[in-house]
């Protein structure tokens, strides 16, 4: 059983047997759901507006049956309203008279009461009243615009529209307009045919229901409902009985059970047209937020491509300062063979001779090849770092990412796109700046000297030199000259000159061993220079990206949530449809 309570100023509320109680709690739940879903998308405009239309429409679940006339101005619905209380209880006129919603209520007649949001709430003790409240709405196409969007605001709080449209003008563009409005909302219609009186014969009577029908069927895909009526001759002279079955089918094929099943659809077409706009939404961010990860993931395989293709170049100019190393072993080789022999054993003696004869014939121009192989390799870093950037900025093609602007659900994904489009213009702003500004003397610079910091770092820094390639040499050649002052002074101490040729085979065998700890010193400065360097490298490029990658990310994830949320709401939507409908 159904019960009513309630006031003039306050909607009445509706008790139900505990069947109906369950059902409209699920329902009510459901509303809740889609909330949660709304309050999920902080940077959109309309989510304010949103969370009132369902918490307008979870109050509506629990009020008595809502029945909203609207149409045109001048289509006559005042004046079907007094019709069907029978009595003047709304004005009428050829100029726009309803400037503000009116909910006829059941009660003394009295004087209107005024709610917050500017709704005439009348009285009338009408007994249909009891059980249903009449909303005269102001005209879609009223001279006065705020009329029309008081009209549209109100059109989800609906449990039956009843569109009323005139006989001298069925169907207008924008009565067209404004039931696809109302058909996205979910609501039932039912088109009332005011004016018939106009028209002449029955023939055109049938012509216009003919055209509302085809047209109706054509735009909402529905076999519509249509009352063609006078409101001016109820009452006194409807030999058709017209609005007297419309009467018929508002108070008694409305019955509790179908107002019932329409209030609580109300509240359904309200959430479904909720999640159809969020699902849409979230559909085409998540097509943005694709486009944008393909972009970092094309950029992140450049970097993984370049530093590959990097490391396999750098290989080359490591293979040529060791060829540098190789060719130093080699003349030292032809050194120990001419020098160090019975023949020369004067100079041996004389260990400064043997250095500047070592120097001369081993050591000469080592310096110059070291230092210009690394310069070059330094040149090209430099190179490799710029041309990175460059990359970077042809991947990232804003005119590519803006290309799914138009595709966003109007004003409700700005902000998005603020967000979104502001880490974007960050990264390629700070790419353009690298590439527009790029020193590459004073790049090539900074790089010398991290290359001699490392240096600073190993063995090869006990030299003292200033360059790579001198503290080469100045390793070499001390080592070098250990190896033959060895030599020299056994020579002198008297050991016999028949040893010679064994101490020549022993400081070749330690030149070699010398020589291939610096060839693996210079190796190892060279590769942990290299790499720092490009470490660097790759790391200012993801540093730079790493605010719109973790927006593209975050969104995503939460994206995804979202849409696994809409799903299984709508699934409960359905679900909660069936079970209305069977009620």
């Amino acid at each position: 059983m159904t019960s009513v309570s309630g006031t003039a100023g306050n909607p009445a509320i509706v008790e139900l047997d505990p069947k109906r109680q369950e059902l409209r709690d699920q329902v009510l739940a459901l509303i809740d759901r889609v909330e949660a879903v709304v309050r999920s998308y902080p940077r959109v405009e309309q989510v304010d507006e949103d969370i009132r239309l369902l918490r307008d429409a979870k109050r509506q679940a629990e009020t008595l049956f809502l029945l909203v006339v609207v149409g045109e101005f001048n289509s006559g619905k005042s004046a079907f309203v007094n019709a069907l209380v029978g009595e003047p209880v709304m004005p009428e006129g050829v100029t726009p008279t309803t400037s503000r919603i009116h909910i006829l209520t059941y009660g003394n007649e009295g004087p209107d009461e005024t709610t917050n949001e500017g709704i005439v709430i009348r009285t009338n003790p009408a007994p249909f009243l009891r059980e249903i409240n009449i909303v005269d709405t102001p005209g879609t196409n009223a001279i006065i615009r705020e009329h029309e969007a008081l009209s549209q605001g109100f059109v989800p709080r609906a449990d039956l529209v009843l569109f009323v449209t005139s006989a001298d003008r069925p169907f207008s563009e924008s009565e067209r307009e404004f039931l696809e409005e109302i058909q996205r909302w979910g609501k039932k219609i039912v088109f009332v045919l005011n004016k018939l009186d106009l028209l002449e014969t029955d023939q055109e009577r049938d012509d216009v229901v003919a055209f509302i029908s085809e047209n109706a069927e054509k735009l909402l895909q529905i076999d519509p409902l249509i009352f063609p009526i006078s409101s001016r001759l109820a009452g006194r002279n409807d030999p058709a009985g017209n609005f007297a079955s419309l009467r018929e089918y508002i108070f008694s094929t409305l019955d509790e059970a179908e107002r019932f099943r329409l209030k609580l659809m109300n509240p359904l077409g309200v959430a479904e047209r909720l999640l159809d706009r969020y699902g849409e939404l979230t559909h085409d961010r998540l097509a943005t937020l694709e486009a944008d990860q393909a972009v970092i993931d094309r950029i992140e395989a450049h970097l993984v491509a370049h530093e590959t293709d990097t490391s396999r170049e750098f290989g080359g100019y490591r293979t040529r300062v060791e060829n540098i190393v190789h060719r130093l072993n080699e003349r030292a080789d032809r050194f120990f063979d001419e020098y160090i022999r019975i023949g020369r054993v004067f100079d041996l003696m004389r260990s400064e001779k043997t250095r500047e004869a070592f120097e001369r014939d081993v050591v000469a121009g080592t310096e110059q090849q070291i230092d210009q192989t690394v310069e070059e390799l330094i040149d090209w870093m430099v190179g490799q770092d710029l041309r990175l950037w460059q990359s970077v900025n042809e991947l990232l093609d804003r005119k590519a990412l803006e290309r799914y602007r138009a595709d966003l659900v109007g004003d409700i994904g700005a902000r998005f796109q603020a967000d979104r489009q502001t880490l974007i213009n960050q990264v390629s702003r700070q790419a353009d700046e690298v590439v527009d500004r790029y020193d590459q003397r004073a790049e090539a610079s900074q790089l010398a000297e991290n290359v001699r910091s490392a240096i600073a770092q190993t063995a090869i820094a006990q030299a003292g030199a200033v360059s790579l390639g001198a503290a080469v040499v100045a390793l070499a050649t001390t080592a070098a000259a250990d190896v033959t002052g060895i030599l020299a002074a056994a020579t002198v101490a008297g050991l016999g000159l028949l040893i010679l040729p064994a101490r020549r085979r022993s400081a070749r065998r330690e030149l070699r061993r010398r020589s291939a700890e610096l060839e693996q010193q210079l190796s190892d400065v060279l590769e942990d220079g290299f790499a720092a360097e490009l470490a660097r490298s790759l790391r200012r490029v993801r540093d730079a990206l790493s605010p719109y990658t973790r927006f593209v990310e975050n969104e995503r994830d939460q994206l995804n949530r979202t849409h696994e949320e809409i799903t299984q709401a709508t699934e409960a939507l359905r679900a909660l449809r069936r079970d209305v409908n069977r009620a």
